[in-house]
């Protein structure tokens, strides 16, 4: 198990590099650019501005944001040892990446462009295995889940099993992770992030008046709630879903979130709601001089920042208000 003081000289960075995260102003001022080109103008005297310079039009950003974040995961692996945690908020990427093969494949095309580079394991590498190169560079754990999903759909025929397949085995590795690192705050952040993904499958595929056996071949591990309990609830009205989280930490976010989606036929607060929850969660790295709290921290507030940045660059893309694209935001790390 590794110690605080492990993470000395990482933690030392990351409070400099925290430095340079968007705050709440920055947002704004982004918001109240008038074009996207604005915004791009305006991000060039940040960390950004590197990669803007080598932006041939408006629709690279998110390469631009790639980069960024290609550059994080370096650094931080440069300064301390631990990079399980890093794998952690990685790992979703590779998962992504065997999302985009398996569904290429069932539809007969390529999809290159939606792969992700910020993975740990080469989309291309995965490519050759699903194209049965058995000497293709790629773990175990991801062939398993690619053997899953393409059985899945063989059985089932249905696109969307694909995803909930692989999510499955996405959180069963992250909570390997966890079990690994024996670190208690990145345990509490995977069970609530798992938390929270159940209940949002819960009240989606309530939504969509799947059955219970869908429920339950849909929800993940790593929560601290039960699938038990969301089995129990799943045949109760929006009220008794609402009342049954009384008693839990997501008491909040069920509230407010369902009253609005109930109202606005919507699930932009809620899902809205879930993302704040989480950063307000990571945010205990803010506040700890060294650890692995900071590392966690501040990974998920680039990821946050990210995601920001593309509610922002796509809203304004397609003419979006800056008062529609404020609703959609998500609260700010620092």
């Amino acid at each position: 198990m590794a110690k605080d003081t492990d993470f000395l000289y990482v933690s030392a960075r990351i409070k400099f590099l925290e430095t340079k995260l968007l705050g709440k102003n920055a947002i704004d001022r982004l918001l109240d650019a008038p074009e996207a080109e604005d915004v791009i103008k305006a991000l060039s005297d940040t960390e950004y501005g590197s990669d803007i310079a080598d932006m041939e039009n408006i629709y690279d950003f998110e390469k631009v944001l790639e980069q960024s974040m290609e550059r994080t995961i370096k650094t931080l692996k440069e300064s301390f040892k631990n990079h399980e945690i890093i794998r952690f908020f990685t790992l979703k990427n590779d998962y992504h990446n065997l999302k985009v093969i398996v569904k290429g494949n069932i539809l007969g095309a390529e999809f290159k462009e939606y792969f992700s580079q910020l993975g740990e394991v080469s989309p291309e590498e995965m490519q050759k295995y699903a194209q049965g190169d058995t000497g293709a560079i790629v773990p175990d754990t991801l062939k398993e889940a690619y053997h899953r999903a393409v059985e899945t759909y063989e059985i089932t025929k249905n696109p969307q099993k694909v995803d909930l397949v692989l999510d499955q085995a996405l959180f069963e590795e992250m909570t390997m992770i966890v079990e690994n690192s024996s670190d208690s705050f990145l345990k509490e952040y995977l069970a609530a992030l798992a938390d929270l993904t159940n209940i949002k499958t819960l009240v989606r595929l309530q939504k969509t008046d799947a059955d219970i056996r869908t429920l339950e071949s849909a929800l993940v591990e790593g929560g601290n709630l039960t699938k038990e309990f969301f089995k129990e609830i799943f045949t109760g009205n929006t009220q008794n879903i609402i009342e049954a989280f009384n008693s839990t930490p997501y008491h909040e976010v069920v509230e407010e979130g369902l009253a609005s989606w109930e109202s606005t036929g919507s699930p932009l607060i809620f899902e809205k709601m879930i993302d704040n929850y989480m950063v307000a969660l990571a945010r205990k790295g803010l506040y700890k001089p060294f650890g692995p709290e900071t590392v966690i921290g501040y990974m998920a507030a680039r990821e946050n920042e990210l995601k920001l940045l593309r509610i922002i660059l796509v809203g304004k893309i397609n003419g979006i208000s800056s008062d529609m694209i404020r609703e959609r935001l998500r609260d700010v790390y620092v």
